[in-house]
């Protein structure tokens, strides 16, 4: 760790680095990809959500194991929903590096700041398997890598859990769902994933990951299917959720 500072104090005599969100000189060894100030600004969600659907609770609003007053009533396809920041500010901008820019290095700073959530502590252990929402082939061929995937294999080093990759798969190609409402994210992403072998989630408590939350209709749709497998149960665990997520 020491040599590693050194390092980065070294190469910042030459090679002047700046903040990939508001572009300011990093001039310390420990600011590797955004400044103390963006890294102070990043939003983790707190114990105060409730653990069913993720949603942000007030002073008043009580939740249980069966879900909060936004979700109790509603049928969801997953138990319980673990989320580590808001998708906004600096943590957006190191999230889009990493998936658009080819930034694939940041994985390991992402990683870090997944398993700093301790509530992974009371979850993970419980996790039979762990599954990364997949990409079409398509898609990953071009971009390199499976965000999700690499998500995943970090908690899978961690906690040594087991990690299926390729048994849940995307047959649809759908279109970018950013632009879309939910109701067109609901049509687009529709029959877009399957199994090859439902036996091999059959009564296994799965970890469904992902990088992105923003209305839960892809995670929703994952962990339809994966019931429908004979899964016993899905936990989601989302690197960054909207604010909004519904």
């Amino acid at each position: 760790m020491i040599i590693h500072g050194y390092l980065h104090a070294f190469l910042d005599i030459f090679y002047s680095r700046s903040c990939l969100h508001c572009n300011n000189n990093l001039n310390s060894s420990y600011e590797l990809y955004i400044c103390k100030d963006c890294t102070k600004g990043i939003s983790y969600i707190s114990n105060s959500h409730c653990v069913r659907c993720g949603t942000a609770l007030g002073p008043h609003t009580v939740s249980t194991a069966e879900g909060c007053m936004a979700c109790k009533e509603r049928n969801l396809p997953f138990s319980t929903l673990t989320s580590v920041t808001y998708y906004d500010g600096a943590m957006k901008t190191l999230i889009h590096k990493f998936k658009y820019s080819g930034q694939r290095f940041l994985c390991n700073t992402l990683n870090d700041m997944m398993l700093a959530q301790e509530n992974l502590k009371e979850i993970v252990p419980n996790i039979d398997i762990i599954v990364p929402v997949p990409l079409h082939w398509i898609k990953k061929m071009r971009r390199g890598f499976n965000q999700a995937e690499l998500l995943a294999r970090g908690i899978q080093q961690y906690f040594s859990k087991p990690v299926s990759v390729n048994n849940l798969y995307r047959v649809k190609n759908t279109a970018s769902q950013t632009q879309l409402s939910r109701k067109q994210r609901q049509i687009n992403i529709h029959n877009a994933f399957r199994v090859h072998d439902p036996k091999s989630f059959q009564k296994k408590r799965i970890l469904l990951v992902d990088d992105v939350l923003t209305t839960g209709v892809t995670a929703s749709e994952c962990s339809k299917i994966l019931k429908q497998s004979g899964a016993r149960s899905v936990h989601l665990l989302i690197l960054a959720t909207a604010k909004d997520h519904g």
